[in-house]
């Protein structure tokens, strides 16, 4: 299930992605600096999604590490992400999906153009299929292998960056899938911390399914600017919401602290680069 608020909360955190950019004033949205790890702080919880990159900066290992107090018992889980690299600069063949020691392989497949198309596990029946309709981004997920269990994620892009996201799930009912979440974003100057063209190009939207399907966090691996603003609908919480996001840089003009309080619950996340 989505971690839909922790996850849109700190979207902003695109810079996992994007963690090559380090201000508006650069011509290409790629700026060099690469993003180590997004540290997410909310009542009781703390997100690290961490990455490392080989040689020809392809990331080859993504992992999430949540610790959590909010029940009054520590509660540590760790998801690892670890991606096969073919000789060459060619996207990942494959990964190595683990989650407290449960460890199963993926197997990716691209279009002419670098981009995944798919993703399946033979292990647990899972397969994620990505289009590309009109410049936008579709990901239909069958985490079984299943219609009765999936996910419908629509990803309306403009200027480079996700300007609306729209998520469908299946309902108690067990009729056509329910419009779970309708967001519009707003963008400052500042680039995501997260996005280089190479990675997004080619992975960013399995990147995406990997952080709201995996232990939440704050990542954003498709836009190339950095998130100051969400409005919309999610299930369960009030209808038309807005939330604004601050924005922190550091010495070099990157971002380095993002934060936000929506009804009464802070979260803030702090961005480290290679």
């Amino acid at each position: 299930m989505k971690k839909y608020l922790l996850f849109f909360l700190i979207l902003c955190v695109v810079a996992i992605w994007s963690c090559h950019k380090s201000n508006s004033s650069r011509n290409s949205p790629d700026s060099g600096y690469y993003l180590s790890s997004a540290v997410s702080y909310t009542a009781g919880a703390r997100v690290v999604d961490s990455f490392d990159y080989d040689s020809a900066h392809r990331i080859a290992q993504f992992i999430q590490t949540k610790y959590d107090t909010s029940t009054g018992t520590p509660v540590l889980t760790v998801a690892s992400t670890q991606f096969t690299l073919a000789a060459g600069t060619t996207p990942p063949t494959g990964y190595a999906y683990s989650i407290n020691g449960n460890s199963v392989v993926h197997a990716l497949s691209y279009d002419n153009q670098s981009r995944i198309i798919k993703d399946t596990c033979p292990t647990t029946g899972f397969v994620a299929y990505f289009t590309y309709p009109s410049g936008n981004i579709a990901a239909t997920v069958l985490f079984n292998g299943s219609a009765l269990d999936n996910q419908l994620d629509t990803l309306y892009m403009s200027g480079g960056n996700v300007a609306m996201a729209n998520t469908w799930m299946p309902n108690n009912a067990g009729t056509a899938d329910s419009l779970e979440g309708s967001l519009k974003f707003g963008y400052s100057g500042l680039a995501n911390p997260m996005y280089h063209s190479a990675v997004t190009g080619s992975i960013g939207p399995l990147l995406y399914l990997l952080t709201v399907n995996g232990l939440g966090g704050g990542m954003d691996p498709v836009s190339q600017k950095a998130s100051n603003s969400l409005s919309g609908n999610i299930a369960g919480l009030p209808s038309g919401f807005t939330i604004n996001f601050s924005q922190t840089t550091d010495s070099k003009g990157r971002l380095s602290v993002l934060s936000a309080s929506v009804f009464g619950i802070g979260e803030t996340v702090f961005f480290n680069y290679y």
